[in-house]
């Protein structure tokens, strides 16, 4: 019976080749996308939980607090994990990373040189917690003696080629030789660690980049912690606690100088929590933690588009019931029972699903590699290696045939054999149309939302590429002075400081508009965070400041708009010169018109000449100049409070101005040739102001991406729907067209008979989408301080588009229909 089934939907499939590739395609590209969706979800929950020692590894956090002001981040000193060692000797592992500040220069041969990114620094506990597999060499013992370094595969490869790296050695930062002591397994792309290399520790401060000994210094290293079994963070005993907190309490929270309301903690946050919480200033130095939020988002938007694909395959079944009438009708009068059919016709839908999942599964890894490029992932679809995802995906093609198949099934199992046999019409067909109207504005109305959103969100593209930030921002390039030298004061080889050196260089080259150095871009990741106060340091009500050090190029260079008194020039550098005793340090600064209300003055110039505090070395910023507000961070967030003010030993980047209309490449050349003369040693890298601005906003980039295509997809498997079931209206009315255009009916007249109904529905569907899409969006703009307001016009736009297009699905076939001889509808008449 099974077999004689299966031949007997083999052949009606075959004989109907439009409607089973209607059903073939639209269920193919639900699954597809769902399966590729599925694919990054399972990528994403996965981060740092294939760990052995997941669930007991935590990562101690510092939480500073400012007057109940609260201000969590990942990194703790270097020395904290010897402290929790020996407060803590049940802790089964302890461990602390290091990421050396900037990327460190690696020396093969002195022609082979370059900078390395994601360098870790670590101790022998760390391949106990993070289950590193080892390929060559002892590596418990290699990250016990300093000097020593453990290279991933493709490090080892890219250092050496096919030469055996054991045993080689290679320079660091041009001043330590490191030996390779061992070869271990690349990270995967789903750990918020990783490493090209491991380096062994070593006391000497200068390889370290920081203190070895000082709790108030913190410098991006983390420390790792394995608790003991059954010991729960969130139950922690009042004695766990109160020993947590008394490694910061007689360590830094003892100074005098300090207000009580000033202090330092701990706390434990779990190894599965770090990749998705955004409170401890990102997931750390190289992944960014993500909002789950968007999570939600992409499962949702999967689970759509593959239920608009069962709502096609459910509406052109359900509309297809009338040309299977006769045929249910013989069956159930030779003794075929409702199961029986019902059976047989969810068979078929299954038979569809499994044949669309072998397809989805061939397109998923083909697009994959793309996917992979445009999120700038490294997912991985392997069948063979994944029980578990291949019985999902068995599960996923079960359910699909399940949901698309079942109401067209017990729709065609009902219908009256005398009543189909007799008239070849059947109330069934009429019963479902109801649900066929409602399914197709089920699926215009998801169409309709992400088309509206797909508008809005590139509108807020183009705002945040197009926004007047406050300051000049093109043909300016970024040039990193080499580690150890953003002393610019001090001594260059040819006698003059570094400064004055690499500035002269500069000079000369005709493309060179203006130069400055600084801390930091205005835009950047890169300001300074710190206090101020106008009057007194404890002050319960003093702000947080955010700080560019630069020189007196910078504001001109720039183009700030100045709102009252004046630039600095050269001689103000002095003012803030390490001879000067600290109470003398009076830098002429320049602050933004938030800086201004912030500290309460009544207008730009009540704030000339005024002085206020800042936690930093005991400058007290002397005001010589307000300008207009400008985006020193990403359009996420507000303006804060701006303090632009010179100390040149902490400016480590040239800011270049190329002049425009030059030749880039060209003055890009120059540029380096003059940097490469005043620094022979190091490793000249650059970026463009511009770029790095528009990489604040890669994760929305991204998403207008995957919006663009997700809104495509949903639109074309919506169309594919309306245009079967308008197909399928054309043949029953074949007669009724026939006999209109005999009595003189026009082919335009016909065209909006038979489209009006189906417009009517996407008019439905656009009424029901814009409140839903309007509030979604509303409430996504939210993340962004600056933002776009949602006008009337995007919701007409989108309307349009929806109609216009669902109108030419429909069209196509009425205006076949149309078309056709009236003498061939009628013949049998």
């Amino acid at each position: 019976m099974i077999i004689n089934n299966l031949k007997i939907t083999l052949r009606r499939l075959a004989r109907q080749k439009t409607t089973t590739a209607l059903h073939v395609l639209g269920l193919t590209l639900g699954m597809t996308v769902c399966l590729l969706i599925g694919l990054f979800l399972r990528h994403e929950l996965s981060y740092d939980s294939w760990y052995a020692k997941a669930d007991r590894t935590y990562r101690v956090n510092t939480v500073w607090t400012d007057f109940g002001k609260k201000d969590p981040h990942f990194s703790t000193p270097f020395p904290m994990a010897d402290a929790l060692r020996t407060d803590f000797p049940e802790f089964e592992n302890v461990t602390r990373i290091h990421h050396p500040m900037g990327n460190p220069i690696i020396e093969i041969n002195p022609n082979k040189r370059f900078k390395q990114d994601h360098v870790m620094l670590t101790d022998p506990d760390f391949l106990e917690i993070f289950d590193v597999e080892v390929l060559e060499g002892n590596a418990h013992e290699a990250l016990r003696q300093p000097y020593q370094a453990l290279l991933t595969e493709t490090t080892a490869k890219k250092f050496f080629g096919r030469e055996e790296p054991l045993g080689k050695t290679f320079k660091y930062n041009d001043q330590f030789n490191i030996t390779v002591a061992g070869v271990i397994r690349d990270f995967p792309g789903n750990t918020h660690l990783p490493a090209s290399m491991l380096l062994s520790f070593s006391p000497d401060e200068k390889f370290l980049q920081t203190s070895t000994t000082h709790f108030g210094s913190v410098s991006g290293g983390s420390t790792f912690v394995v608790l003991p079994e059954g010991l729960d963070p969130k139950t922690l005993p009042d004695s766990y606690r109160d020993r947590l907190k008394a490694i910061y309490d007689r360590t830094t929270n003892n100074d005098d100088r300090q207000p009580k309301e000033v202090r330092s903690d701990l706390e434990l946050q779990p190894l599965s929590d770090i990749h998705f919480n955004t409170s401890y200033a990102g997931g750390g130095e190289w992944v960014k933690a993500v909002n789950p939020t968007w999570l939600w988002f992409f499962g949702i938007i999967g689970l759509a588009v593959l239920a608009l694909a069962c709502i096609n395959f459910v509406n052109l079944s359900t509309a297809q019931a009338l040309s299977r009438a006769k045929e249910v009708g013989v069956r159930k009068s030779v003794g075929a029972g409702k199961a029986q059919l019902i059976g047989q016709f969810l068979g078929e839908a299954w038979l569809l699903a499994a044949f669309s999942g072998i397809i989805a599964i061939g397109a998923a890894q083909i697009f994959l590699p793309s996917l992979n490029q445009l999120i700038d992932k490294k997912i991985n679809f392997d069948l063979l290696q994944s029980p578990g995802l291949m019985g999902a995906l068995l599960v996923g093609i079960v359910l699909t045939g399940l949901l698309a198949g079942l109401h067209p099934a017990f729709v065609i199992a009902k219908f009256n054999p005398v009543a189909t046999l007799k008239t070849g019409w059947t109330a069934g067909d009429k019963q479902s149309s109801g649900l066929r109207k409602v399914l197709v504005v089920v699926q215009f109305s998801l169409s309709a939302g992400l088309l509206i959103a797909l508008l809005l969100i590139g509108q807020q593209m183009n705002f945040l590429r197009s926004k007047n930030l406050g300051f000049e921002k093109d043909n300016i390039v970024m040039v990193q002075i080499p580690d150890g030298t953003g002393d610019f004061m001090g001594q260059h080889a040819s006698g003059g400081n570094v400064k004055t050196v690499f500035a002269s260089e500069l000079a000369k080259i005709s493309q060179v508009k203006n130069y400055a150095f600084s801390s930091s871009p205005p835009s950047g990741e890169g300001h300074w965070g710190t206090i101020m106060w106008l009057k007194d340091r404890n002050d319960p009500d003093r702000k947080g400041v955010t700080t560019i050090w630069t020189d007196e190029h910078y504001c001109e260079l720039y183009g700030f708009k100045l709102l009252a008194g004046r630039f600095p020039v050269a001689s103000d550098t002095n003012a803030v010169s390490d001879a000067l005793p600290i109470e003398q340090r009076f830098p002429k600064s320049v602050v933004n018109e938030t800086l201004v209300k912030a500290l309460g003055f009544a207008s730009p110039e009540a704030a000339l000449g005024q002085r206020f505090g800042i936690g930093m070395n005991g400058f007290q910023p002397e005001i010589v100049g307000v300008v207009a507000d400008f985006n020193a961070t990403s359009l996420h967030e507000a303006v804060k409070p701006t303090l632009i003010t010179q100390y040149m030993p902490w400016c480590d980047k040239a800011n270049i101005k190329i002049q425009g209309g030059s030749d880039v490449p060209e003055a890009l050349a120059a540029i380096e040739a003059s940097w490469k003369k005043t620094f022979p040693q190091g490793i000249f890298t650059y970026n463009f102001l511009d770029q790095k601005i528009d990489d604040f906003y890669k994760a929305e980039e991204r998403l207008f991406s995957l919006f663009k295509i997700f809104a495509g997809l949903a639109m074309l498997i919506s169309c594919l729907g309306l245009w079967g079931l308008a197909t399928f209206a054309a043949q029953q009315r074949n007669k009724e067209i026939g006999i209109r255009k005999v009595l003189g009916a026009s082919v335009q007249g016909i065209v909006a008979l038979l489209s009006k109904d189906f417009l009517k529905l996407v008019g439905i569907a656009i009424f029901i989408a814009t409140p839903l899409a309007y509030f979604g969006m509303k409430k996504w703009l939210q993340d962004f301080a600056f933002r776009i307001d949602i006008g009337w016009q995007v919701f007409a736009v989108a309307g349009a588009v929806a109609v216009g297009v669902a109108f030419l699905t429909v069209s196509f076939q009425s205006i076949k229909a149309a078309l056709a001889n009236p003498v061939k509808s009628l013949r049998s008449e």
